[in-house]
């Protein structure tokens, strides 16, 4: 067994795992620097998540993945944008740009 400690708790993250299954992952990072991930089946997270917050995740596995095809995309497209488009995204989606 190994034990870590794990840093700040905003190191804590979790989410889907590879995009071709239903496992989910849990992400830490140790007051060392090292990042450890935690592989769990959909329903160990599921029971996890419940013990956790105490209600349903709000969320499907759907809904994640759609979101980091969104995004995956979205970096795609800045990417390849000129100074001006970047510009007008970032106003698009709030806020001022420098």
């Amino acid at each position: 067994m190994h034990r870590y400690r794990v840093g700040r708790p905003a190191s804590v993250t979790y989410g889907p795992g590879s995009s071709d299954g239903d496992d989910w992952e849990l992400r830490f990072s140790t007051i060392g620097g090292e990042r450890i991930v935690a592989e769990l089946a959909r329903e160990q997270m599921y029971e996890l998540w419940i013990e956790v917050k105490g209600v349903p995740w709000p969320k499907s596995v759907d809904d994640y993945r759609r979101r980091d095809d969104l995004l995956g995309e979205l970096v795609e497209r800045a990417n390849m944008a000129c100074n001006e488009q970047l510009r007008d995204a970032l106003t698009a989606i709030g806020g001022e740009t420098q």
